[in-house]
């Protein structure tokens, strides 16, 4: 079904390359090293596919119209909100006004790039029902944006202008490549000069009286300006990338502040969503201004990341949704939005500086943390903030209902939201190519095709692969005629001694991580390679806890789990058929299970379903534990992202054990929850 989907999808992608891709220079007249291909030459297959269409037929990314008004109201059509008011929101609880247009951005960009991926023709209309009516709105206004004429571009007070705003385009810009439509890309421009000028005329837009996140958020405007300098190589976008971070780093105290960056030993403190928004900023205005400073600083940014996540990939919250100087550990939180910011920002960052840590990140994140956060196999509903280690998810007031699987959360729907932009995200990071020679580089792995030109000439690569689930890929070419290229190869962590067959005539080198496999073309040529991963067991930052890995999986024992419906999600008096859940142990067996010392875990295949293997896992680490009495036990250990109640991290002795007590566990009222008041 696959190959028959990504045919239809030819001819659309054949036209929009025809608008290429423009060559723009920073200060320092360097291109960025990469450049990231445009949506629809990446087409998921295997259970990549099976779980969009999924989610898009079952689960909340195709239905969260009826879960949530906050996504059904098109406000950047409509353009009647006012910055700094209150409303009543999701789920009937008062929020403030421009959470309503976070929540459509998210769903808007979620559910175009999922539309393009799956090639659902209903799904593609909808998506282009949504672009004409915010296309008729700007001819109308220039202005995109969820503000009323009389008060947009507002200079005090609470607001989301900057972060709705980016929210949207993001949206936008990925039909604009996929269709190669003019007048999107011509409406986006129009509205980012607008509101770029006002406030740089202005002086400032985050060093304001009564800020609040919706204004700090504004930092992923950088993902629009970005995009737009790569797009159109107009140099006003890169003065925008720099004026745009300068203003943000008038916040002292920021984490992702050049000046705090620059201390590599000071500990993140920020809410979690905020700094993995970031992530790209240094890097990005670094390259643009040829600054050493802030190359800098963005390297010591890659430091902080790895100290700051967790086993299972997930970003570290150690307070509610704050870092809060927590290290990364399998007892601490993660918030879901961290997870796919955190990817966007990384996929971004790689066009310009080429860290495979980037690539690392994202596939131990995609692969763990965000699977092992959402139900299987239709995403029905996510838990706001996860933890390597749960025994349990049926406390609705713990974290103000933050550790409960939903469909859209009480606090807020956020992280349900960004789950659809997760997949997409991961598919968006799988290939890049290079700007200085004729190269593909593979930099996220997964059964796919790619159909896109190099020099002119078409070119298709298909990806035949179980992976993460299968140490195994093969790369088939399809060409009309002999074409020369570079084939670049990230080496996932945990990879042993790596096999290669590219053929008679292919040169093979290797630096660091990267392969690199150059030669002439023809089609029917295939590289396979095998990575040959190995099982390692890995410290947690504290030293107190280890947990296993097999390749860019991690593995966790399995808690025997009941799932229940605790309440029907209803919206304007009708039942929604999504719902919160309520997860209890059936069984504490394992829980309080220590390292065997003398243990060998080693990968064995289970009889599991490669198209869902997120429920019926097809790979396990089998080995021993030592349970409460210090008996030796067999188990087998699971993926992480199969398991809804798990242990990932064992204590290695008995005195490092301790029971989990999640932050102090604090109780909010609805009004009482920080998310809802100044």
């Amino acid at each position: 079904m696959a190959s028959r989907r990504f045919l239809t999808c030819v001819a659309t992608v054949a036209m929009i390359a025809q608008a290429g891709m423009v060559l723009a220079t920073g200060e320092g007249g360097a291109l960025p090293p990469y450049t990231l291909l445009k949506p629809g030459e990446v087409m998921p297959c295997g259970w990549l596919l099976r779980q969009m269409e999924l989610d898009l037929r079952e689960g909340i990314a195709g239905g969260y119209d009826r879960i949530s008004g906050n996504v059904a109201q098109n406000l950047f059509a409509a353009q009647v909100r006012e910055p700094g008011s209150w409303i009543m929101g999701s789920r009937g609880i008062k929020e403030k006004a421009w959470w309503a247009g976070e929540h459509e951005g998210y769903w808007m960009d979620g559910f175009i790039r999922m539309a393009i991926l799956t090639g659902n023709q209903p799904d593609l209309d909808q998506a282009k029902g949504w672009v004409e009516r915010i296309l008729a709105r700007v001819e109308e206004t220039g202005y995109i944006g969820i503000y009323s004429p009389e008060t947009r571009f507002p200079d005090k007070g609470f607001d989301g202008e900057f972060w709705t705003q980016s929210r949207t385009f993001q949206g936008l810009l990925a039909w604009y490549e996929y269709t190669g439509d003019p007048r999107v890309l011509s409406a986006v421009e129009r509205g980012v000069h607008a509101t770029i000028d006002h406030y740089r005329d202005s002086g400032t837009y985050f060093i304001r009286p009564g800020v609040d996140g919706g204004v700090t958020h504004g930092v992923a405007y950088m993902d629009t300006l970005e995009w737009l300098w790569r797009l159109t190589g107009d140099q006003y976008y890169a003065v925008a990338c720099g004026w745009l971070y300068a203003d943000f780093c008038r916040y002292p105290k920021a984490d992702m502040n050049s000046a705090n960056l620059l201390d590599a030993e000071k500990l993140w403190q920020d809410h979690t969503p905020h700094t993995a928004e970031g992530l790209h900023m240094p890097g990005i205005v670094g390259f643009l201004k040829n600054d050493p400073g802030l190359k800098k600083a963005s390297e010591n940014m890659y430091l902080k990341l790895a100290r700051h996540t967790n086993p299972g990939g997930g970003f570290v919250a150690g307070k509610l949704e704050a870092i809060a100087g927590a290290y990364g550990g399998g007892d601490e939180g993660n918030e879901y939005c961290a997870k796919t910011e955190g990817i966007c920002s990384l996929n971004r960052l790689f066009m310009y500086e080429g860290n495979l840590f980037s690539g690392d990140w994202s596939e131990k994140c995609a692969l763990n943390a965000a699977q092992g956060a959402r139900f299987h196999p239709a995403n029905t509903g996510v838990i706001y903030l996860s933890r390597d280690n749960r025994l349990s998810a049926d406390q609705p007031s713990l974290h103000g209902g933050r550790e409960v699987f939903s469909a859209a959360h009480r606090t807020a729907a956020c992280c349900t939201l960004n789950s659809i932009r997760l997949l997409p995200a991961y598919v968006e990071g799988m290939w890049f190519r290079s700007t200085q020679k004729p190269e593909l580089l593979a930099n996220l792995y997964g059964a796919s095709e790619l159909n896109t030109e190099i020099g002119g000439q078409r070119v298709k690569i298909i990806q035949e692969t179980d992976y993460p689930f299968s140490s195994r890929v093969a790369f088939r070419i399809e060409t009309a005629k002999p074409l020369f290229f570079e084939l670049a190869l990230r080496v996932p962590p945990n990879s042993g001694k790596v096999g290669m067959d590219a053929g008679p005539q292919a040169q093979v080198s290797r630096e660091g991580r990267l392969i690199r496999i150059s030669k002439t073309w023809n089609a029917g040529d295939a590289v396979n390679v095998d990575f040959d991963f190995q099982v390692n067991r890995r410290e947690q930052h504290d030293g107190k806890q280890a947990y296993y890995e097999w390749g860019p999986l991690v593995f966790a024992l399995p808690i025997p789990d009941q799932v229940s419906v605790r309440e029907e999600i209803v919206r304007a008096g009708a039942p929604t058929g999504f719902n919160d859940w309520i997860v209890k142990p059936a069984s504490t067996e394992g829980w309080d299970y220590i390292l065997d010392p003398d243990s060998v875990f080693k990968k064995v295949d289970l009889a599991g379903d490669p198209l869902s293997p997120w429920t019926k896992p097809v790979v396990g680490l089998k080995g021993t534990l030592l349970n409460g009495r210090n008996e030796k036990t067999e188990v087998t250990l699971h993926p992480l992202g199969s398991t809804l109640l798990r242990r990932t991290t064992f204590p290695l002795t008995a005195t490092d054990a301790a029971p989990h007590t999640p932050d102090k566990a604090p109780v909010f009222k609805d009004e009482d929850d920080p998310m809802r008041t100044f």
